[in-house]
């Protein structure tokens, strides 16, 4: 059974990301788990009872809290709720890996997209420790859900992580569900997708091969002029991705796409 798990911290955004979440259960037939972490303050000879304290005050809260929800929840699994103390992504991650879950569905913090996804938020440190996929919804989308293409941008060492493909074979049984993949080419390059893409076989439908200098400019120009749903990708490290998840300023105004962002780990 298809596992998806959603960190809370109660607020607008991760409700808002906790309703898509729901859909795109019911959509897969998913089992949901609903998280939210804390931290216990260094307190001399009362830690552990403070934190006993914290622990079901917050259990109390997220029940109340996913209650709220139930009614969307339409596949007749019951959810499963959990408190975790430590570092938020340190803690949430920890329990997504016991839990063996398929994919993490969190909120961006603020309003515009990966514009406040990239400066300082734990979203971020998901995306850069995650062993995970992680789709980040922005709160913006609220009133755009019905968009059903994914668009996997893909550079030339294509894509070959089986857990990733996995996922993206689930995503494609969503009703209406579309897969394109998207290339940017520098003048010169010679890059066979065909043979980047072979293990998406059977999976793609449209295949966008565009010529650029800024391949991050060219994502962002596809994604703002064409319907997409979910903008996907993979993970890489010291290639221009790590610029687009890790050099914040630059990237984040340049991502304020206003799409959910899918995370796929290399």
């Amino acid at each position: 059974m298809f596992k998806i798990l959603c960190p809370t911290d109660f607020s607008p955004n991760s409700e808002f990301a906790i309703e898509y979440a729901i859909n795109l259960a019911n959509d897969l037939k998913a089992k949901l788990y609903f998280i939210t972490s804390y931290k216990v303050p260094h307190v001399a000879g009362s830690m552990r009872s403070i934190g006993d304290k914290i622990d079901d005050a917050l259990k109390e809260d997220l029940v109340y809290f996913v209650d709220k929800f139930k009614p969307l929840i339409k596949t007749g699994i019951d959810p499963e709720l959990a408190t975790v103390e430590g570092n938020t992504s340190v803690s949430i991650l920890h329990y997504a890996s016991q839990h063996n879950i398929d994919m993490i569905v969190m909120g961006t913090k603020g309003s515009s997209g990966l514009s406040n996804l990239l400066v300082g938020s734990i979203t971020k440190k998901f995306f850069d420790s995650s062993t995970i996929p992680v789709l980040a919804i922005p709160y913006s989308l609220r009133y755009q859900v019905t968009r059903n293409t994914i668009l996997l941008s893909l550079d030339n060492r294509g894509i070959g992580n089986a857990e990733s493909i996995k996922l993206l074979r689930t995503l494609k049984t969503v009703p209406d569900a579309k897969l394109d993949v998207f290339h940017v080419s520098i003048k010169d390059e010679k890059v066979d997708l065909s043979e980047n893409t072979q293990l998406l076989s059977g999976l793609i439908n449209n295949v966008i091969d565009v010529e650029g200098i800024d391949p991050v400019m060219e994502i962002k120009k596809y994604v703002d002029e064409n319907e997409i749903g979910i903008l996907a990708m993979v993970g890489r490290k010291h290639t221009f991705w790590e610029r687009l998840f890790l050099e914040s300023n630059t990237s984040a105004e340049l991502f304020a796409t206003n799409v959910p962002i899918l995370y796929l780990p290399e």
